[in-house]
């Protein structure tokens, strides 16, 4: 692996310890609503900053599909209206049926 990518894999290890297992052990006091706000922003921040690696990587070779595909996730992920598993299907189906209908 280069070191851009080994790079990349630990910053994302890193967040996602950040968001998910250190709150685990550190205490916050926070309302319930702002708990609840959290709880749906961190997931999806995480999961767009994984697909924007995955878009950098691909962009290279197939810039169109990629930055289409990631604003399709992007979307979705902001707006909420599918969860994590069906939005990744969504944008891998669109990435991989551009780079066909271009190739």
């Amino acid at each position: 692996m280069s070191d851009p990518v080994q790079t990349a894999i630990a910053a994302l290890f890193c967040t996602s310890c950040l968001v998910r297992i250190l709150p685990a052990f550190v205490p916050l006091r926070i309302g319930p609503r702002q708990r609840r706000y959290l709880e749906r922003l961190l997931p999806a921040a995480v999961f767009v900053n994984f697909a924007v690696y995955l878009v950098y990587s691909e962009a290279l070779r197939e810039p169109v599909a990629a930055l289409a595909s990631l604003a399709v996730v992007a979307g979705m992920a902001c707006f909420d209206r599918l969860g994590v598993l069906a939005t990744a299907v969504l944008g891998t189906a669109i990435y991989f049926g551009l780079v066909r209908g271009l190739g």
